[in-house]
């Protein structure tokens, strides 16, 4: 059963309800409020509970009920197990067209036990019951789960989205499309994704480095590879220049000493050439014997070698680099390869070091040979060593030429080269969020679940077929319509209206002494007809209702005194077994009578005690005013309420308000009571004048001041009707006269009849 509302925000006129100190709901439980109080409002909630769907009439509304001593909140509503079934104008809207149809109602033939029964198991494994859910609402909230893991899935691609966006804001504000990119982009490239496009810290760098929007100039430089051959001939003829021997007339002095040799083959050149007979030093003739054996000694063999020995040395410095600068400039490349030019750089001078240290061995031992030609020598280094270390070199060339070439190629693919670097990096973000967050496995679950769902529904639709298919068989549309037509004539007290079942729609037509249908009903025809369809309804596909909680608000809106107490003895009749009953009125002496019915229901004695526990509660809707807002709460019922008329509580509520300053919205519920206590009291006293309003005050007040300005009080603000722009120097009167006017009231009822006035007065204080 419903035990109590905890809170209620934001439904209507129920701004904050959210400290509620009201007794708990009995099984029987009766609410009074006026009309436009909150009524319908607070039997809408209890449609909520019921699984009615009321997002679209209330925005944001907060609620927390508690059930069979479990709370509910909104975001767990609606999802009871509780057969809650609401009479409001809502129920009427959706089941009675009045230009048209009545939907069918499901009596069971009784006679089919069997069929019965499988329909019922039917029923219950379909739609559930207090025991289980039933197919029906495990498929909806799997639908909702599953709707809801979609979404999480679809805010995953979001989030993703908004990191690649991020990134991308680093990299390049110019590129509209990843500014403005979104989850529909990232869905596009889920299919083409792999574990491969996810790039460890240095390939990230690099492709970032690479995606730059800067574009630089092509780069000219010329690669010139070392021939290893031209290398190993030199080596070649390294080694046969300092292993050669020369066959010439030596002069052992000059061989033993290379300083000396060296001065003397100068001085030997310079006096041949000037054709000195004396020796430019001593001064001394030079004899013919003398040049002779200078001459042998510097033969032309040795002349040779000195030449050949030269050439060799100088070949070998033209082998030689600069190992103090760069080979080229790093600033010149993308900034993608600058480290790898670096490092080129840094390998070069390494390199270029060891070869200038190697050349220098082979020049060395060069210079000694021709320092001392007659001595053969043999290489100290491995000739290997300088090959590889020129192979070395040209293997670095190699690089540059690479890196050059990458250079130049971005240079003239640009947008290309560009659009694929950001596209490399897209998808690395992307495929790394995939991994992170798992989608790709959530995604496989979601799959799973939908072909699991879509095998349920299956299973689903198939018992439902074979349940309609039953339910047809059983369905006895006459008995509803002679059942209902039964209720409607005791009800109303004549047999002009029917209903009959319409196979062709599938509905009940209402037709007038069985000849045409009827259009043209009385509120109170209609108000009849809808009750007893509730009521009706109620039965319908064998329910019972005391499996149900009943919530009936006002039945008797347009129905003269005798009708009401045809709807209370109707609704006495067949809901007094019911699980759990709410009733809400406007109309006082339909309280009366259902409070009478009320006042029998108790609860068992408890153990030890002698008295009965009350079985119902009573309750009224109070509206307060603030900043001339209307708020609605729900109270327990205060001893006015339970006088013996509705003419004592008006009084009393118009007496209550004698000397209270009145907002505008207070001053328009004045009004409307006001008017209803006139009425009551002076239609008692001038029957001939029933009716008429004006009458009535004419009758009863022969001050013309007082009775214009009560007649305009009760008339500008009862019903809350706009006042228009005669009425507004009116209005302002009024409003400031309002509590004299409150006193005008009970001052002319104290005046027609001063007994009555006293007494009423003296059984309220």
């Amino acid at each position: 059963m419903i035990t109590r509302i905890d809170k209620l925000q934001n439904l209507g006129i129920y701004k904050d309800f959210s400290e509620c100190k009201i007794k708990d709901f009995n099984r029987y439980n009766l609410i009074y409020g006026w009309n436009g109080s909150g009524k319908s409002t607070l039997s809408r909630l209890f449609s909520f509970l019921g699984g009615r769907d009321i997002t679209s009439c209330f925005n944001n509304f907060k609620v927390c009920v508690t059930i069979d001593n479990k709370q509910y909140t909104e975001k767990q509503l609606p999802s009871l197990n509780e057969n809650i079934a609401v009479f409001n104008e809502d129920f009427v809207n959706d089941n009675i067209d009045w230009n048209g149809t009545l939907k069918s109602i499901l009596l069971l033939d009784k006679d089919n036990i069997t069929d019965i029964k499988e329909l019922n198991s039917l029923k219950k494994e379909l739609y559930g019951d207090e025991t289980s859910k039933g197919l029906k609402k495990e498929i909806e909230e799997k639908e909702k789960e599953l709707s809801k893991e979609e979404n999480d899935t679809q805010n995953l691609l979001t989030n993703i989205a908004k990191i690649v966006k991020t990134n991308f804001k680093i990299l390049d504000t110019s590129d509209s499309y990843y500014m403005n990119y979104d989850k529909r982009r990232v869905k596009a490239l889920l299919e083409t994704l792999n574990d491969k496009d996810i790039l460890n810290v240095d390939e990230l760098n690099t492709v970032i480095k690479q995606a730059n929007p800067e574009k630089k100039q092509t780069i000219s430089k010329k690669i010139e590879f070392i021939n290893i051959d031209i290398i190993r001939k030199e080596i070649i003829k390294t080694k046969e220049l300092i292993s050669r021997s020369i066959t010439s007339k030596v002069i052992d002095e000059l061989k033993n000493n290379s300083i000396l040799s060296k001065w003397v083959e100068q001085g030997l050149s310079l006096h041949k050439k000037e054709k000195r007979k004396i020796c430019a030093f001593c001064g001394a003739t030079i004899s013919e014997k003398r040049i002779d054996e200078l001459e042998a000694h510097f033969s032309n063999e040795l002349n040779s070698l000195n030449d050949d020995l030269l050439q060799s040395i100088e070949k070998w410095d033209s082998l030689k680099y600069d190992e103090e600068i760069n080979y080229i400039e790093e600033p010149l490349f993308y900034n993608e390869l600058i480290e790898q030019i670096k490092t080129a750089n840094i390998e070069y001078k390494g390199i270029t070091k060891q070869i200038n240290e190697e050349i220098e061995i082979y020049k060395t031992i060069l210079l000694e040979k021709r320092n001392k030609p007659f001595t053969k020598y043999e290489l100290n280094t491995s000739e290997s060593k300088i090959i590889k270390l020129f192979n070395d070199f040209n293997l670095l060339l190699e690089k540059y030429k690479n890196y050059i070439d990458e250079h130049n190629n971005k240079t003239n693919n640009f947008e290309i080269i560009i659009k694929e670097a950001k596209n490399k990096i897209e998808k690395h973000y992307v495929q790394e969020q995939i991994d992170l967050l798992k989608y790709n496995t959530k995604q496989k679950n979601i799959e799973k679940e939908k072909k699991e769902l879509n095998i349920q529904k299956e299973n689903y639709k198939i018992k439902e077929q074979k349940y309609i298919s039953l339910e047809n068989k059983l369905s006895n549309a006459t008995l509803g319509a002679e059942e209902f037509n039964e209720k409607l004539e005791k009800f109303l007290g004549y047999n002009e209206l029917k209903l009959k079942f319409d196979n062709n729609e599938k509905g009940y037509k209402i037709y007038r002494n069985d000849k045409e249908e009827a259009k043209n009903l009385s509120e109170g025809e209609k108000t009849a007809i809808a009750f007893i369809y509730y009521i009706t309804k109620l039965k319908e596909n064998g329910r019972n209702i005391e499996d149900c909680i009943l919530v009936i608000d006002d039945p008797i809106s347009s129905f003269d005194s005798n009708k009401q107490f045809s709807a209370y003895a109707y609704m006495k009749s067949e809901c007094d077994n019911a699980k759990q009953l709410f009733v809400l009125t406007h109309n006082y002496n339909f309280f009366s009578l259902i409070l009478g019915w009320f006042n029998k229901k108790h609860k068992p004695k408890v153990k030890d005690e002698d008295k009965k526990m009350p079985n119902f509660s009573i309750y009224r809707i109070d509206n307060s005013f603030e900043n001339d807002k209307r708020f609605a709460f729900l109270n327990d019922a205060t001893n006015e309420l339970l006088q013996a008329t509705e003419y004592d509580y008006i009084f009393y509520t118009v007496y209550s308000l004698r000397e209270k300053p009145l907002s505008k919205q207070e001053r328009i519920f004045c009004g409307n009571i006001c008017r209803k206590l006139i009425e009551s009291f002076l239609s008692f006293k001038f029957p001939k004048q029933r009716g008429d309003l004006s009458s009535l005050l004419d009758m009863a007040e022969k001050n013309d001041i007082i009775r214009e300005r009560i007649y305009k009080f009760v008339n500008i603000y009862s019903h809350e009707k706009k006042i228009n722009v005669f009425e507004e120097l009116d209005t302002e009167i009024l409003d400031a006269n309002s509590q004299m006017i409150i006193k005008d009231i009970l001052d002319m009822i104290k005046r027609l009849d001063e007994v009555h006035y006293n007494s009423m007065v003296e059984k309220f204080n």
